[in-house]
């Protein structure tokens, strides 16, 4: 099995649609911004801190659902191309690729 990643937008385009999102959120009543600019690297890393607290109990639940599941999702969708938005970590997603495979 090969796996390919393709990047389908140009740098530029991320720099125009965050003036747009800083603009339209700051211009706003009540102002804010997408969450989406908040996950550089070091908000990766204090996300995936948040999820390992005790009282974040999405991920695990997420991540037992899919360690249950996984083997029987996998079958029937029939996939034969897998895009992953947003993984984080991808934990979760390593188990879906892992029960494809299989």
């Amino acid at each position: 099995m090969t796996h390919a990643i393709a990047t389908h937008l140009p740098p530029s385009s991320y720099l125009e649609q965050l003036r747009a999102d800083v603009r339209a959120g700051l211009t706003a009543s009540p102002k804010s911004l997408p969450p989406k600019y908040f996950y550089d690297r070091r908000g990766s890393e204090l996300f995936d801190e948040i999820t390992r607290l005790p009282e974040y109990y999405p991920t695990r639940t997420e991540r037992s659902i899919l360690v249950a599941c996984a083997p029987n999702i996998a079958p029937l969708s029939r996939a034969q191309t897998f895009i992953g938005l947003g993984s984080g970590t991808s934990d979760k997603t390593r188990l879906l690729l892992d029960a494809l495979r299989a």
